[in-house]
């Protein structure tokens, strides 16, 4: 294994990637692996989170010094979610569920800014809205 790694220019020595904890959230988090890691990256495929203190994330290092965070570790999923489904959650309350039917559900206080347009049905509490009534 030691010849074929070092054949192949690997560092028998060298990870790629760990898992540690976020010391400074924010943009240019700061994880603690062996060490602390500095002003990393933060990675994010079509969903926007910011790491916090105390989140176990997976750190990516590259052999040129980079150093990517790449997504939370551990995180449970809740019971009501279905394989393909996204669900976004602080996990302060707020949710925004995609489902596989086509649905978007929102919980939590809802804050809308700007022109609402409404195309089809509007239910409010299961009952259709009648303007005027």
């Amino acid at each position: 294994m030691w010849l074929s790694e070092k054949k192949d220019g690997r560092d028998a020595g060298y990870s790629n990637a760990a898992v540690g904890i976020i010391t400074i959230g924010g943009a240019k988090p700061s994880v603690l692996v062996e060490g602390e890691v500095r002003a990393a990256d933060v990675v994010s495929s079509g969903v926007g989170r910011l790491p916090k203190a105390g989140d176990e994330v997976l750190l990516i290092r590259s052999p040129d010094g980079e150093n990517v965070v790449v997504g939370q570790v551990g995180a449970i999923p809740p019971a009501v979610i279905e394989n393909g489904e996204v669900y976004i959650t602080t996990g302060n309350g707020g949710v925004i569920r995609l489902k596989n039917n086509g649905e978007i559900e929102l919980s939590g206080t809802v804050i809308i800014s700007g022109t609402t347009k409404i195309t089809g049905d509007l239910l409010i509490n299961g009952i259709a809205y009648q303007p005027g009534s």
